[in-house]
C-alpha cells in the first residue's frame, strides 16, 4: 500500500491530494506507439485510465523541516481560483487541497513557504482565493519561491499562446502586488535539510526539492517524470516539455542520482512515493 507520508531523517513529507483527471497518451505522448504502452499498463494500472488515457494526479507535497512548514506546488486549484486549468484540464471538477491539508492538521496560516516546482497553471492553481478586494495569496504568512526564468516565460501574452488560455492574472500576478514573491536563479537551501535544485527541460526554471536528513534522501522531483514508466524510459518526451533534450539528460541525471543515493522520488502526477529497482538490468519505479 502506498503511504502517504514517510519520514527521511528528521523530515516528514506528506502527498497532498488536489485532483485528477484523464489525458490521452496520443496527445501527451505523442511520439511513443501505442503498443509500447501494454508492459507499463500492466505493471502500473493505477496509472491508466483504460488502454488510450493516462491517469493523471494533481499532487502537492508538504515538507516539514526544523520547524518550517513547506507547499511543494498548489495544483490545479478551482473553477473560482483558476478556471483555464479545472475547466480545460480537469474537466470542472474543483481540487480538495485545501480539504486536504486540513485532514493533514495543517491549516493555511500553518504555511510558511510555498514553492513551487514550476510555472505551469496546474502546479499554481490554489496561490491565491478570490476575496472582497480582489485575490489575496491563499497561504497568508508563506513566501511563494519559484525561479524567475519561469516568471519571465510565462507573462502574457506567453500564458495564454502556451495554453490556449489565461492563467497568470488569476494566479501569479497579484503575489507581486502583495509582496510575497521570492524568485530564485539557482539552488538555494530553505532549511538545512531541505534545499531547491535546479531540474530545467520541462520548463526553462523547473526546480526540485532535494531533502537530505539523517543519511536518508528524497527528491520532490515537480514533473521531471509524468508517471513511472519514464523512469523506465527516460527518453520518452511528455508534450509539454518545453525544451525536449534538456528535459530528457535532466531526468536521465536524476535517475541517476536518485539510484545511488538509494533516494525516495515523489512527482506530482503519480499517486505517492517510490524508488527505482532494478530488473534485468532496467530500471522502474517501485512504490514504497
Amino acid at each position: 500500500m502506498v503511504a502517504n507520508t514517510i519520514t527521511i531523517g528528521n523530515v516528514e513529507i506528506t502527498a497532498v491530494h488536489d485532483n485528477e483527471g484523464a489525458l490521452p497518451l496520443s496527445m501527451t505522448f505523442p511520439n511513443v506507439p501505442a503498443e509500447s504502452w501494454s508492459p507499463y499498463q500492466q505493471r502500473y494500472p493505477e496509472g491508466f485510465s483504460g488502454t488510450e488515457y493516462l491517469r493523471v494526479h494533481f499532487d502537492c507535497y508538504l515538507v516539514r523541516s526544523e520547524g518550517r512548514t513547506i507547499l511543494a506546488d498548489t495544483g490545479g486549484g478551482s473553477m473560482a481560483t483558476n478556471p483555464g486549468t479545472v475547466g480545460n484540464l480537469i474537466g470542472g471538477k474543483d481540487g480538495r487541497l485545501t480539504s486536504s491539508l486540513q485532514e493533514a492538521g495543517v491549516s493555511l496560516g500553518d504555511v510558511d513557504t510555498v514553492f513551487l516546482t514550476h510555472l505551469h497553471p496546474d502546479h499554481v492553481g490554489w496561490n491565491l482565493t478570490p476575496g472582497g478586494s480582489g485575490r489575496a495569496p491563499t497561504f497568508p504568512n508563506a513566501l511563494y519561491m519559484f525561479h524567475q526564468a519561469d516568471w519571465e516565460a510565462f507573462q502574457p501574452p506567453k500564458d495564454e499562446e502556451t495554453f490556449g488560455f489565461t492563467f497568470w492574472q488569476e494566479t501569479l500576478a497579484p503575489l507581486e502586488t502583495a509582496g510575497v514573491i521570492d524568485p530564485l536563479d539557482g539552488e538555494r537551501a530553505l532549511t538545512t535539510e531541505v534545499t531547491a535544485i535546479p531540474t530545467p527541460g520541462h520548463t526553462p526554471g523547473s526546480m526540485s526539492l532535494a531533502v537530505v536528513s539523517q543519511g536518508q534522501r528524497a527528491f520532490i522531483l515537480g514533473d521531471v517524470f509524468h508517471g513511472p514508466a519514464q523512469v523506465t524510459e527516460p527518453d520518452w518526451v511528455f508534450s509539454f516539455d518545453m525544451d525536449a533534450a534538456l528535459a530528457v539528460r535532466t531526468r536521465t541525471h536524476l535517475l541517476d542520482r536518485a539510484e545511488s543515493e538509494e533516494a525516495v522520488m515523489a512527482i506530482c502526477h503519480h499517486t505517492g512515493f517510490g524508488k527505482i529497482v532494478r530488473t534485468e538490468g532496467r530500471r522502474y519505479w517501485q512504490g514504497v
